[in-house]
């Protein structure tokens, strides 16, 4: 075997002498490599990432040409194989378009056919799309930033890159809309556009009018009947009488401007309500692909509006957006596409950062519309489940309770559409009841949240329990995060979610009304060498079967004392010493 060193020039001498020894001598100087042993096997198996192809084929678009480059394997002048290039720019005319896939053909026909070609072509925009149209096969449409992502950018490189992208396997295959689904998107973006323009259309109007001293926008939409009413007496020179109206009127020469943008925004609202009409109508009278088939686009829109939340708009924004839910296997890559799923940064085995990925925009828009209307409906568990988690965090609850629900409303819309049956919360958790031992506070918390607990009337693990699947924990003041947190580790541990008509609810722990009895903090606390002042369970335990009177003598000396358990604190060292000072000096 030929070392890397044979052939080449010593380093520092230009004349190609070596400086102290020949290069033969050199290599005669080196030992020999000795070829490793294999490694040692792996329990879990090798795991095939990538698949070599014989041919990889890129193609750069742009408006007036595209620039192909195709790679072929092939045997060379000695017997080893190498890959081949060739390059070629061709417009996008679609007789062009068509002599571009001959063109490839003719070099990997070889291995396959026309149906079956895989390339490798940039999403420009819209177009990739008529290039897609004429060559058919399996196309893998990749991001500009990811395709020419290098500091020298040339159409030439570009190409070469998704060349190189095509015939290492680099990407998947992209899934490619039908025209029919082609056909509703376009009704849709209609849709969207007429109500982005009734949108800017009202807030230029409200712009208008509150510059003369017209308020009565805070409370009124410009979009509703009653704000188009008093936009057009307005215009008319009628007398206003509504709240946040001056009696002098708009002035003479601005009503033509509001009168044209009233214009514009009842044109535009009924455009957006007709393109409405006109997708749900095309959906209707076509069928749609399920994962068992194909089914009527009535009954499909009726199984996705049985999703909590899911009206007429939002299912037809997921029909014209996902179009066929074969093409995601799992529920994971659903809520990737949609943007609801938290992405870690992870640097030397730490979180960095915690980020969204932006997924599909429009269908991300979408779900969250209805997540934030199902977070004020109180009949209803997915409802419910987002107000716990907004009421377990003191800032930004809100908004993490909307992108959880609107992960939720991704897969459950997924699952009626793939199964093509309606939503039940059978299979949730959601509608379940929490249901955990009786435990001291103590053992669960510090005294001091304890305490803030206890006069914020929670006195049992059960109705803290309870608190916390409510969302009231963050509202008590005192009670932070950090406290939270240890709530939501004992419930993960020694929770259960049990249904409500289960027989075994009591058995697990449901609080009863022989349970009821109050549990309060001895003022003695056992100390360990390591500084562990948590309470003896024995200690407990005897707490737990004492008599009602007992426990509330125990938590009047529990008030007395205050001993605050915190580890890794300075304030928890001298709380700990004063606490081991009044029991004797003993620790």
């Amino acid at each position: 075997m030929s070392h890397p060193l044979q052939g080449a020039t010593p380093w520092g001498y230009a004349g190609g002498a070596a400086l102290f020894m020949s290069i033969p001598s050199a290599q005669a100087a080196l030992p020999q490599p000795v070829p490793s042993p294999d490694p040692a096997p792996d329990a879990a198996g090798p795991t095939d990432v990538q698949v070599i192809r014989p041919y990889g084929v890129g193609i750069d678009t742009h408006s007036k040409f595209i620039q192909g480059c195709v790679m072929y394997q092939c045997k060379g002048s000695g017997g080893q194989v190498v890959v081949r290039q060739r390059e070629k720019e061709f417009k996008t005319h679609w007789l062009d378009l068509v002599a571009a896939k001959r063109w490839v053909m003719g070099i990997v026909g070889a291995y396959g056919d026309a149906s079956t070609l895989r390339y490798c072509i940039e999403s420009t925009g819209t177009y990739h799309l008529p290039v897609l149209k004429a060559w058919g096969g399996i196309p893998s449409v990749v991001n500009p930033l990811l395709a020419g992502a290098s500091h020298r950018k040339t159409d030439v490189l570009d190409a070469r890159t998704l060349a190189h992208h095509s015939i290492t396997g680099l990407w998947k295959a992209s899934f490619i809309p039908s025209e029919q689904a082609q056909i509703l998107r376009v009704l849709w973006a209609r849709r969207r556009e007429m109500a982005r323009r009734a949108t800017r259309a009202a807030n230029q109007l409200n712009n208008i009018v509150l510059r003369f001293g017209f308020t009565f926008g805070a409370d009124v939409s410009m979009r509703s009947i009653q704000g188009e009413s008093i936009l057009s007496d307005l215009v008319d020179g009628r007398p206003v009488m509504v709240d946040g109206a001056p009696p002098d009127g708009l002035p003479a020469d601005v009503r033509p401007i509001v009168s044209a943008l009233l214009t514009d925004l009842r044109s535009d609202l009924k455009e957006a309500h007709g393109a409405v009409v006109a997708s749900e109508n095309f959906i209707k009278a076509r069928d749609w692909p399920t994962g068992q088939g194909t089914m009527p686009g009535e009954q499909l829109l009726n199984i996705l509006r049985t999703v909590p939340g899911v009206g007429v708009t939002t299912a037809l924004n997921w029909l014209a957006e996902i179009t066929d839910p074969r093409r995601f296997q799992s529920s994971k890559q659903v809520a990737a596409f949609a943007g609801c799923d938290p992405s870690l940064k992870v640097s030397a085995g730490k979180i960095t950062s915690y980020v969204r990925r932006q997924g599909n925009l429009r269908l991300h828009q979408a779900l969250l519309y209805a997540a934030t209307g199902l977070l004020r409906r109180r009949d209803d568990p997915l409802g419910n489940w987002g107000r716990s988690i907004a009421g377990r965090h003191k800032k930004g609850g809100h908004k993490k309770a909307c992108g959880a629900i609107a992960r939720r409303l991704a897969c459950g819309l997924w699952e009626v559409h793939r199964r093509g049956v309606p939503f039940s919360y059978e299979q949730y958790t959601l509608a379940q009841t929490i249901v955990c031992p009786l435990t001291p506070l103590g053992v669960i918390l510090s005294p001091r949240s304890v305490k803030v607990l206890r006069e914020a009337g929670i006195r049992n693990s059960h109705q803290l329990a309870a608190a916390y699947a409510a969302g009231k924990l963050a509202a008590i003041t005192g009670f932070g995060d950090t406290s939270i947190d240890l709530v939501k580790q004992w419930i993960a541990k020694e929770g259960k979610h049990v249904r409500s008509g289960d027989p075994h609810f009591s058995e697990a722990g449901a609080p009863e009304k022989t349970q009821a009895r109050m549990y309060s903090l001895e003022p003695g606390l056992k100390f360990t060498k390591k500084g562990d002042n948590r309470k003896d369970t024995s200690e407990q335990n005897s707490e737990a079967n004492a008599s009602d009177a007992t426990g509330a003598a125990a938590e009047a000396r529990a008030s007395a004392a205050a001993p605050v358990r915190r580890s890794g604190t300075a304030g928890g060292s001298r709380a700990l010493r004063s606490a081991a000072t009044a029991n004797g000096g003993h620790q």
